[in-house]
């Protein structure tokens, strides 16, 4: 299937550039180079959320048992994500912090694993939208004009419903030409902050720039104002 995007009333609803292809060469975003605590920091998400979900959790009162990860592509064996892993990690923050439980969110997932196989990561293929209550999954029903604001409630078997559509975690991501994501703005970055797979070894740095955030911390601490920095880096404060 090739990859396709459809816009209407500025939302975005279907991605299928990530779906895989024969003699597809190495992409530099699925090797994996962050550790769980850099994630942590880059993401803003509490690292033993972000442990539980990419490397499963024990579950109380049965040490020998382990509830799965989310995420199911991060590498076991470096305990290290991918920048692809870094993304599914910053839209399922979005979603948990929409009050979604996070056993709606593995429900839905697997149901479009289950169901469309050409999406092994449907949070990167797919929009994922929520009224508050529900995970919805966009795009399933193609690109037919009628069916572009029908969205299908994975977590409830694949039943078809209507609602405004919510893509505030979008804004926070950049997608390439074939809707795959390359660069992800950290939610307390104010989008002066990126963090662009390639650029910097997929380190933050000042957008549209290749100066690490790390450099610029550094002289923070060694005295210069925040108002030198932001000089010297063209950066509004």
């Amino acid at each position: 299937m090739a990859a396709y995007q459809t816009r209407r009333r500025g939302f975005l609803v279907f991605r299928g550039g990530s779906e895989a292809m024969p003699n597809k060469p190495p992409d530099r975003r699925e090797k994996p180079i962050y550790s769980v605590e850099e994630a942590s920091e880059y993401l803003g998400i509490p690292i033993n959320t972000l442990y539980a979900w990419t490397l499963g959790r024990r579950k109380p009162k049965q040490p020998d048992q382990y509830y799965p990860a989310v995420l199911k592509f991060v590498d076991r064996r470096s305990r290290r994500l991918s920048f692809f892993d870094l993304v599914e990690a910053h839209i399922l923050r979005a979603a948990t912090e929409k009050d979604i439980p996070l056993r709606q969110i593995k429900n839905g997932l697997e149901f479009v694993r289950e169901h469309y196989p050409n999406h092994p990561r449907p949070l990167l293929t797919l929009d994922f939208r929520t009224d508050g209550k529900y995970l919805l999954v966009g795009g399933m029903l193609g690109s037919k004009e009628k069916d572009i604001e029908a969205l299908v409630n994975a977590s409830r078997h694949g039943q078809l419903e209507m609602t405004q559509i919510i893509e505030e975690y979008l804004q926070l991501i950049g997608w390439d030409a074939s809707g795959d994501p390359d660069t992800i703005f950290p939610k307390t970055g104010g989008r002066v902050v990126s963090i662009t797979s390639g650029i910097v070894s997929g380190r933050p740095a000042i957008e549209g720039t290749r100066i690490p955030t790390a450099i610029i911390a550094q002289r923070f601490r060694a005295g210069e104002t925040v108002e030198e920095l932001a000089a010297e880096y063209n950066i509004t404060t």
